[in-house]
Order: C-alpha cells, then sequence, then structure tokens
C-alpha cells in the first residue's frame, strides 16, 4: 500500500507540473489580436516611411501574481524563424585580463579575438577586457553609449561577480535588458554555447515589479513566423518562469509604445501559486535545523525553503541535513583542577592571569577530555611573548640628525649670553659653548652638510629664492622630441630651423620620433646623419581599436599610442629629466631654445606649475601686446611645442587615452589646480604644411596661420622671472584687474584712447562666447577652461586698452560652477 501510494502522489504531482507547463493561450484569439496590432501600427505610422522600413518590435507582455525573489531574472529562447539577421548583430563579449599586474589589455584582445575568427561566426563579435572598462567606461556618457552600441552582452564567468556589483556597467545596461550573459569560454562547447546565446532571444524580469516581457516578432515578420515563435517562447516560460502560469494574472501583445491589445486572463489568484521553482543547486543549504527548548528538549526544528516546518526527534534527524557546525573559539585561560576554588572570585584580575600564565593544568570535563588542546595553546602563547619581548619598550635614538624641539629659545639664550660676555665681563669669560656647538644650534642640530643640503631643497624666504634661481641660471639638457608622420618636407624645414637656431648639441639634442612606416620622411631624417640623436620608429603594436562611431577619427587614435610609446621611451628608457615636445609642422622663433631654458627653474622651484608651453592660443598680432618677453601663468594646457618633466610623465602614464590626448592633458584629473607658463607673444607657429594634417587643416586659414611668432631676439638670462611665482604672480594679477574699469560689450565701440584696461564680466558660457566673439577670440571650452584662462580670465588686446574677460565670482572659487 505504501508503494502505490507513493507511485500515485509522483504521478499526480507530475501531471500537475505537465499541465502547470502547458500554455492556456487561445493561439486563434492571439492570431487575430497580432493582426489587429500589426494594422493599428501601420495606420499609426503610415507617412512615415522610414519608421516603417526600420524593424518595430512586437513583444509578449505578462503580468505576474508573485514577483520572485531575484535582483534580475532573464528567460532564453532560440526561435524557429528569428526576425534579427545574425549578420547585422552585434555582440560584445567582456573576458579577463591575461596579465592582472599589467596595464596592458590588447594583448588579451587579441588572443580572443583570433580565437573567435577561426569559429566564421555570420554576427560580429568585438572583445573588451576589466582593464579597458576600468581605464575607457569612467564617465557616465561612455556607459550609456557602449549600452546602444551592441544587442547582446556577453561575459566570462570569471568576472560577472565585478560586472555585475558596484558601478562598473552603469544603470542603463540593467534598464535596458542588457546585462551581461555568462559563458564558459574554456569550454569544450565554447563554439556552440556561444552560438546558440547569439541566436536566442531574451526576455527579463528585474525582480522589482509584476511585468516580464519577451520580444517575439516584428511588423515586418509573416502573421504565421509571429505565431510560431509566440508558440516557441511560451513553452520557454511555461518550464522556467517562476510559478509557471499559475502565476500569469494576465498577458497582452504589445508594439513600440502604441497600445496593447489583451490575450489571456487568467482565473487564479495568488493564492493559487504555492511556490515559485526557483532553482536551488543543493536543497539542504536551504534547510534550517535548530532546536525547539519550549516543547521538548529532544526535538529538531526543520525550516524547508518552501516554508514547511518539521518537528523531529535528534536520533531520527536525517543524514542530509547537516546541522552548521559551532565556531570553533581558542580558550586562552584555564585553571587549575577540576573546579574552581571559591577563593577565585575574589581575586584582582592581575592575580588571577598571573596565576593562569605560571599553571599548566589543563580543565577537564564531566567525560575525562582536556576542554582545550594546552599544548598547542601553550605553543601560540609563547611565539605572541616572544614577538613582544623582540620589540623594546624603549628605543634609542640619535637626535643629532633632527632639529633641536626648543632650538629657536636656544638661539635666543646664545645670543643674549654672548651680548652679556662682551658687554661686561670681557673677553676672558668663557663662551657658554664652542663654535661646533653653535654651528649646530643655528642648524637646528644638523651638521654643517646637512645644513647645506637642507639649505638648497627647503626654500625659507625670498631673499634665498631669488639667490637659488640665480643659481639655476644655467643651462640645462632639454632634449628635443620631434613627432612627425607622412609629411617629409615638414620634417626636413622644421628639423633645419631648429639646427639653425640650436647653440649646444649636448644640452638640446634632436631626436626623431616616426610613425606611418614613411619610408620618404625616414629617409629625410636619416639625411641628417649625426646632427640628431636618434631615430625613434615605433614598432608594431597590434591592431589599432577605433570604436565603429569614431571609425573617421582614426588618425587620433594613432596620435595618441604614438605619444604614449615615445614619450615613455624617452624620458623613462633614454632617461630624461625634462624634455621640449614639437612637430614636424610646427615654426619655431629665434629664442625658442633660450625660453626655455629661461622658464625650466621657475618651474623645478614652483610646484603649482606642470607644463611650459610656446604657444598662445590668442597669439593674433591685434589681440596681443608686441612686449616680446612678457609671460603668464594658464590654467589652460596650449601644447603646440611645450615641456614635459619626467615627474608628470609618470604621474599621468597609466591613465593615457586611446585618442584626443591634448583634450585629455585639459581635464581636471591630470591638471589638479596647477598651470602652464605661456608667453605674449608665441614662440611657435603653424606651417602651411599643417593644412595635411589628421585635422585636414581645419581653422588654419581662419585663424591658426594668423597667429605670429616672435622675431626679435631677447637676453633671457638678465630677466628676472620670479613674478611668476605663484606667491607673488596672483596678488599683482588681481590687484591689475580689479583697478580696471567694468564696462558692457556696447562700450567697445566708445573706448577712450587713453583707458589702460577694461573689465567684461560673464556668469556663464552664453555670455563668455558672445564676449568672445565680439572680440574676436577662442570662444570654446575644454573642461569648462576658456583658452589662456587664468583664475577664470581671459586677456586680449582691444585697439590699445587691455581687456580682462572675467568671471563674476568673487572671490575666484573653481571653473566648475561656471555654468551653461
Amino acid at each position: 500500500m505504501g508503494k502505490k501510494s507513493t507511485e500515485t502522489k509522483t504521478e499526480t504531482v507530475q501531471k500537475e507540473n505537465k499541465n502547470l507547463s502547458e500554455c492556456p493561450f487561445d493561439f486563434q484569439l492571439s492570431r487575430k489580436a497580432l493582426v489587429a496590432l500589426k494594422q493599428i501600427i501601420t495606420n499609426a505610422q503610415q507617412g512615415h516611411k522610414k519608421l516603417l522600413d526600420e524593424s518595430i518590435p512586437i513583444s509578449l507582455y505578462l503580468h505576474v501574481h508573485k514577483i520572485p525573489r531575484c535582483t534580475y531574472l532573464r528567460l532564453a529562447s532560440q526561435l524557429p524563424h528569428p526576425f534579427i539577421q545574425q549578420d547585422t548583430r552585434d555582440v560584445c563579449l567582456f573576458v579577463r585580463d591575461d596579465d592582472i599586474s599589467g596595464r596592458d589589455f590588447e594583448s588579451t584582445i587579441r588572443r580572443f579575438k583570433s580565437m573567435i575568427d577561426q569559429f566564421k561566426l555570420p554576427f560580429n563579435i568585438d572583445i573588451m577586457t576589466l582593464k579597458q572598462l576600468n581605464q575607457e567606461l569612467v564617465p557616465y556618457e561612455a556607459k550609456r553609449k557602449l549600452c546602444a552600441r551592441y544587442d547582446l552582452f556577453l561575459a566570462d564567468r570569471r568576472i560577472m561577480t565585478s560586472l555585475m556589483r558596484g558601478q562598473l556597467l552603469g544603470k542603463h545596461f540593467r534598464h535596458h535588458g542588457k546585462m551581461p550573459l555568462g559563458i564558459n569560454v574554456f569550454n569544450k562547447d565554447f563554439k556552440q554555447r556561444l552560438t546558440s546565446l547569439c541566436s536566442s532571444i531574451f526576455g527579463r524580469m528585474a525582480g522589482t515589479g509584476p511585468l516580464f516581457s519577451m520580444q517575439f516578432t516584428t511588423v515586418q515578420q509573416s502573421i504565421d513566423h509571429g505565431i510560431e515563435n509566440l508558440k516557441s517562447i511560451c513553452e520557454t516560460i511555461g518550464q522556467e518562469l517562476p510559478g509557471s502560469w499559475l502565476n500569469i494574472g494576465h498577458a497582452y501583445l504589445y508594439g513600440n509604445n502604441l497600445q496593447s491589445l489583451p490575450i489571456y486572463y487568467s482565473t487564479h489568484n495568488k493564492n493559487d501559486v504555492k511556490k515559485l521553482n526557483l532553482p536551488s543547486n543543493d536543497p539542504n543549504e536551504l534547510t534550517h535545523i535548530g532546536e525547539l527548548s519550549t516543547i521538548d528538549k529532544n526535538l529538531n526544528v526543520i525550516v524547508e525553503p518552501n516554508g514547511n516546518i518539521h518537528l523531529t526527534k535528534r536520533t531520527k534527524l536525517n543524514n542530509n541535513f547537516k546541522k552548521k557546525k559551532p565556531t570553533k573559539r581558542l580558550q586562552k585561560i584555564w585553571t587549575k583542577g577540576i573546579q574552581k576554588s571559591s577563593t577565585d572570585k575574589h581575586q584582582s584580575k592581575k592575580q588571577k592571569n598571573i596565576n593562569n600564565r605560571d599553571d599548566d593544568t589543563p580543565n577537564f570535563n564531566t567525560d575525562g577530555k582536556p576542554l582545550v588542546d594546552t599544548a598547542f595553546v601553550k605553543r601560540i602563547s609563547s611565539t605572541r611573548l616572544a614577538k613582544k619581548s623582540d620589540k623594546p619598550k624603549h628605543k634609542e635614538e640619535n637626535f643629532a640628525s633632527k632639529p633641536a624641539p626648543r632650538a629657536e629659545k636656544r638661539k635666543r639664550l646664545l645670543a643674549a649670553a654672548k651680548q652679556s660676555s662682551k658687554g661686561d665681563q670681557g673677553d676672558d669669560v668663557p663662551t657658554l659653548v664652542d663654535d661646533s656647538e653653535e654651528r649646530k644650534i643655528k642648524s637646528g642640530g644638523r651638521n654643517d652638510e646637512t645644513s647645506k643640503i637642507m639649505g638648497d631643497i627647503q626654500i625659507c624666504d625670498q631673499q634665498l629664492l631669488k639667490e637659488l634661481l640665480l643659481q639655476l641660471k644655467i643651462d640645462v639638457l632639454l632634449p628635443i622630441v620631434v613627432f612627425a608622420c607622412n609629411r617629409p618636407r615638414a620634417l626636413q624645414t622644421h628639423i633645419e630651423a631648429l639646427l639653425k637656431i640650436r647653440k649646444n648639441p649636448d644640452l638640446n639634442p634632436i631626436i626623431v620620433s616616426l610613425d606611418c612606416n614613411d619610408q620618404a620622411t625616414l629617409q629625410v631624417a636619416k639625411n641628417f646623419s649625426n646632427k640628431i640623436k636618434t631615430i625613434i620608429q615605433l614598432p608594431d603594436l597590434g591592431p589599432l581599436i577605433v570604436p565603429p562611431e569614431n571609425q573617421l577619427l582614426a588618425g587620433y587614435y594613432k596620435i595618441a599610442r604614438h605619444y604614449n610609446y615615445s614619450l615613455n621611451r624617452v624620458l623613462n628608457e633614454f632617461n630624461y629629466d625634462a624634455i621640449i615636445v614639437t612637430e614636424d609642422d610646427l615654426e619655431v622663433s629665434p629664442d625658442f631654445l633660450d625660453y626655455f631654458q629661461a622658464v625650466y627653474p621657475i618651474l623645478k622651484v614652483d610646484k603649482t606649475i606642470w607644463c611650459i608651453s610656446a604657444w598662445n592660443d590668442n597669439g593674433i598680432d591685434q589681440k596681443i601686446n608686441r612686449q616680446a618677453d612678457l609671460l603668464h601663468r594658464s590654467d589652460f594646457f596650449p601644447g603646440l611645442g611645450w615641456l614635459l618633466t619626467k615627474t608628470v610623465w609618470n604621474e599621468i602614464k597609466d591613465h593615457w587615452p586611446p585618442a584626443f590626448w591634448d583634450d585629455w592633458m585639459r581635464k581636471p584629473e591630470q591638471r589638479r589646480d596647477r598651470v602652464c607658463i605661456r608667453p605674449e607673444v608665441s614662440r611657435t607657429g603653424i606651417s602651411p604644411e599643417g593644412k595635411k594634417g589628421v585635422s585636414g587643416g581645419q581653422f588654419y586659414d581662419s585663424y591658426l596661420r594668423k597667429i605670429i611668432k616672435n622675431t626679435d631676439p631677447i637676453d633671457w638670462k638678465s630677466i628676472d622671472l620670479n613674478y611668476l611665482i605663484k606667491d607673488q604672480y596672483d596678488p599683482v594679477f588681481d590687484s591689475r584687474v580689479n583697478a580696471c574699469s567694468v564696462i558692457t560689450v556696447s562700450d567697445l565701440n566708445m573706448l577712450d584712447t587713453d583707458l589702460k584696461c577694461a573689465r567684461l564680466r560673464y556668469s556663464n558660457k552664453k555670455e563668455f562666447i558672445a564676449i568672445a566673439d565680439v572680440l574676436q577670440i577662442m570662444n570654446d571650452f575644454k573642461d569648462n577652461v576658456p583658452r589662456t584662462a587664468y583664475r577664470g580670465v581671459v586677456q586680449c588686446r582691444y585697439d590699445k586698452t587691455r581687456i580682462y574677460v572675467t568671471s563674476n565670482q568673487q572671490p575666484w572659487r573653481s571653473y566648475a560652477e561656471i555654468s551653461e
């Protein structure tokens, strides 16, 4: 009887499960609803041929009674009649980096790409690594574009945890149902699994609402194919959706935010859904077991995942249910004998610790077994005591190399003692200290050699600063790195101009860095033979990774990779402290190299300066003062002939961008409230060869060719440049700007010829652009910083008047507060 009843129950459960998995839809009614919905969409889109040409999706929406306890649920189904062309489907596969410690990810991409290319799949699959995500997908806009670029995202199962947690991918992936699907890249069936996922359609449920949706056809697909696809996804829903069809309240067809048509209403309610068939690897792990002491001490309580509760005796506990083991703790204290004496309660903590430390007799339970492994505890305690004994409580230190804590007081006492000895007691009275001790007191406890070194490093006052700058007014080693590609005539002209102004080849060696593998340009560089130090040819760094929407801008990706390789090689492999960076289409002034030699000591002293540039973005003849030795501080990175130090390069190299490196240098993350030094009159200009570059000569005829470069010889060694240091520059700059009267744009046409300066104020970007257009200066922003700006101020000349375009921020705070 027991066997028959068991078989009967099993068959009943199987029949119930079979009935639950059968779709309750009336497919004849579904066919009519699908025809009507397509007609509604077609009528609504009449006159919009472009929209009709696109494949408008039609989805099945289900409303469930009980929401599954899941953060993200997706069901996959292979349609008998796919409505997405496989050759037009874009898939992105996230993989784990081969080299976890380094920053290079291109080798990993090449390896996976070559492996997938062997499969000859009909769809396009792009590879991305975790490092690439962390480096390139930091901005919010980049994550949004990545989500919209691909139809499906897959991921190596080893990195699924990293992708799903935090904000690595962003909310757009979850909102649009494009969270990556896990796949085992080392499985022997990797190709079949990859093909299956890429050719499937997916339904999603976020776990926060009762709706579940799954796309199954389009407006252009035939009715018969659409109904067959609907039957296929209904079969998948019945087998895999938690609660199956009992959990479905109603269903309707939905088409592209236009209208929905109901096709099914359930007669069940949520009380009919006993449990949701969520998968579990081990049901015993979800079963909780505990004691129930309120009824009987010999009872255990078993709570199953479905909520059923059983009371069983401990002797009949099923072996499949493993009771959680209690946490093992090391008992550090044991007492003498089996029981504690009553006198222990009255002992102090210190006395108890002494007794416990000296006693090695363990404590036994009623079965005669020791409670603690005394040998193990003794070994651990002795090791800890040995470690503590290695550290002496008092450490003797030699304070001879450190400043005395009361050095200033000792100096005053020494001066008073010497004064009194000279005035009253004469020369027979000995001094308090000898000469060596006196030097030690004056130096704060340092010896002569240490004091000299510290004096060279730490600048205590302005007088010492000036002396240091005078000492540094010597020519230093500043190599010139010339970047070139495929313009042989431009390279020839540029190197000849550098050789003409170079006075010492040892201090300004020329290094030519070549990309593009152009033989004519390479031959031009070789013709200079020993006049240039070396030629760097960019090696094969693998395929260039360019996003599909930036294929027309691939040249900027090549330039960024070229700069990254050559700058790192020159500064770290050739081991130069600083270099001058130029390009083959630049013209240079006669004092180009002397200018960098003169300003370089200021950069070494003032840590708020991170680069020196020879370019003025507003360097048109009518907009500048022809004072050739006038220099400025600027928050905007100008480039186009600039000096870079090894310290700055090692600071930014790990985050070097794949393209548009100059705009990346202007971001606050790299600038860090530091400035560049720029001249009033540019020391570089753009030659006509610049029209043949990647930009295609953009702004050359209208603006760049009008920038003038200095032609007057300047004796930079005779000029004091201390005014460029921040502590001296800012007060003078603020007082000069604030001394000017405030005017409006309409007042420019009526300016007094004797007016030396004036201020034009702006409160947002639109107002600045309007002012800049009237003044005929550059009006664009890079990360909220106008060109040539310092503390929000852009200066230029208008007729004979110096104009300061200033922000309304009083006092100045930051560029982030400049609104649109």
